[in-house]
């Protein structure tokens, strides 16, 4: 095994993950949409997990709890004695990620150097990131995000119902809005009691990776229709959007207690809205009312 002699910080929904790493200016060259969230040396900052690369994973021998399929690539997910093994296979290339019980430590067979891992390391990264943020009453969600002077809307819906051509045309009828992410915004439950909405280094096809965040004003649940209509949604309806937007394994049931529970505080806070749409500019205008609210 090669020595972890470098380490790299990056901070992410003020979440801090420490990479081990035998070249830390190789390994972040890999990691081109999380160059904004790179942080200095965190002292005694509590981490949320550590990730060490080039150690060996047991492949597992049992039948895997859960097989996801997405962009092409082929997950499956070991649920083990002393933690959740995961293995990542594309284009004929497969590697594992490991995640211990304690979900603090999270190690992995790529070497951490080679261009060829990229895609492998920042799904790698994303997976643990879910996996372990969950505990510290955040969530990751598929979602669109616009914000304007400090306040967001969170787009929801599954893929092909609209969520970026609406952020789109916010972008071009609403002076001042900004995308502050297009795919995977992460959703945080804040000290004060406020939710806030902040973005990430992976956003879909969209190259809007923002260090920053907004307060979520409301969530939207985008539905394609013929006519403009916007309604407010209450009790599993309004769980349910929310819930079928976040991304966790299935397989692991105490992150779906804690996500469950974490909704419910949510929604007690924020509403959310079902907008019927065609879309177009009025769709745009009722949805904008929310953010004024």
């Amino acid at each position: 095994m090669q020595k972890q002699c470098d380490r790299l910080y990056y901070s992410i929904a003020e979440h801090t993950l420490l990479l081990y790493t035998p070249n830390a200016k190789t390994t972040a060259k890999l990691l081109p949409s999380f160059t904004s969230f790179r942080v200095d040396n965190q002292g005694d900052q509590e981490l949320l997990f550590t990730f060490t690369g080039n150690t060996t994973v047991a492949v597992p021998t049992t039948e895997s709890a859960e097989c996801v399929t997405r962009e092409g690539v082929i997950f499956q997910v070991y649920n083990e004695t002393n933690g959740v093994t995961i293995s990542m296979k594309t284009h004929n290339r497969i590697h594992y990620i490991h995640v211990a019980t304690n979900k603090r430590e999270v190690t992995t067979d790529l070497s951490l150097l080679e261009r060829k891992e990229t895609i492998f390391l920042s799904f790698f990264l994303r997976i643990a990131y879910a996996m372990t943020v969950v505990h510290q009453q955040t969530i990751k969600l598929h979602a669109s995000v616009i914000a304007k002077n400090g306040k967001a809307l969170v787009f929801l819906g599954r893929s092909g119902t609209g969520k970026s051509t609406h952020s789109r045309l916010w972008l071009e009828h609403v002076q001042g809005s900004f995308l502050l992410n297009d795919d995977e915004p992460i959703i945080k439950l804040m000290q004060n009691g406020t939710i806030r909405v902040f973005g990430t280094p992976w956003s879909g096809s969209t190259h809007c990776y923002l260090n920053t965040s907004a307060e979520v004003t409301a969530f939207v649940l985008l539905r394609q229709q013929h006519e403009n209509k916007l309604t407010k949604l209450h009790g599993i309806d309004a769980f349910g959007s929310l819930f079928q937007s976040v991304a966790l394994l299935r397989s692991d049931k105490e992150c779906r207690e804690k996500i469950c529970a974490l909704i419910g505080t949510i929604l007690d806070k924020v509403p959310i809205y079902r907008l019927d749409n065609r879309p177009d500019i009025e769709a745009v205008q009722l949805s904008e009312t929310l953010l004024i609210i």
